[in-house]
């Protein structure tokens, strides 16, 4: 009975340990496919994000005013959306100097000592998100982010930038920034020759004294241009994410820098 006994029990165990091993092969072999099918949907959300990378070049080859593209439907609950932005429509706060910061948040009704704390901070390297500024929460970050930027060469766009910060630009008086501001919906000045022009004879003193300074702080055209692209697949929570800096050039974007998600 003994012997009995202790075969069955053995009995027992191994199958216990058999339906054990098939249960963990079986987890294993759903885990796998659910990878692999995470795997498939991220592919096809990528391809998406390079679809609409291209739809958007190409439109802007024909229309530089283009600013934005989609959602897109691409079939079978893949889309994509596409956006370009003009980095040089804000003050950057990698390297504008103390008196522009200060009056820029002065005038956006943003405590002037975050203009401090920007200067302290950048001086330990390149600002990539406002959130490294210490004392500049979300909220103060959501009301800024129209006025700044932390991307572009530095430069202002007087044909992108809000009164706010055409403001910080060396020889600017009120008459300059309603010009700019009213103008462009109309049609974009191309240099600061005609501004001069359009002023009159009091600002056009103010800016001439300022000529050389406003040249070197402000562009016409925009020197970059950010694009963010974005693939996804509906249903599962899948989006792809890229940002490319690009630069116009006749007829045409050249991608100088790509970051991906």
């Amino acid at each position: 009975m003994n012997r009995r006994g202790f075969a069955l029990l053995a009995v027992l165990w191994v199958l216990t340990a058999l339906t054990a091993l098939t249960g963990a092969g079986l987890l294993v072999a759903r885990l796998g496919s659910e990878t692999t099918r995470n795997r498939i949907l991220f592919a096809r959300a990528e391809w998406a994000r390079e679809g609409c990378g291209e739809f958007l070049l190409a439109r802007f080859a024909i229309d530089p005013t283009i600013r934005s593209l989609g959602p897109i439907d691409l079939g079978r609950g893949t889309w994509c959306r596409a956006s370009l932005e003009d980095p040089a429509g804000g003050l950057n706060l990698n390297t504008a100097d103390r008196q522009a910061l200060v009056q820029l948040f002065k005038a956006v009704g943003v405590p002037q000592a975050l203009a401090e704390s920007v200067m302290v901070r950048r001086a330990g390297g390149t600002l990539y998100d406002l959130r490294q500024v210490p004392g500049l929460d979300s909220t103060i970050a959501a009301h800024l982010t129209p006025f700044v930027t932390l991307r572009g060469t530095g430069v202002v766009n007087v044909n992108a930038a809000p009164p706010e910060v055409l403001r910080t630009l060396p020889g600017m008086t009120e008459e300059s920034v309603f010009l700019l501001a009213s103008r462009r919906a109309l049609r974009r000045l191309h240099n600061a020759d005609e501004l001069a022009g359009l002023l009159s004879p009091s600002s056009r003193t103010v800016f001439l004294g300022s000529y050389a300074e406003f040249l070197r702080g402000a562009v016409f055209d925009p020197p970059q241009l950010i694009v963010t692209l974005e693939g996804g697949i509906r249903g599962p929570p899948i989006v792809a994410r890229a940002t490319l800096t690009a630069v116009p050039v006749p007829g045409r974007l050249a991608v100088i820098r790509r970051e991906t998600e």
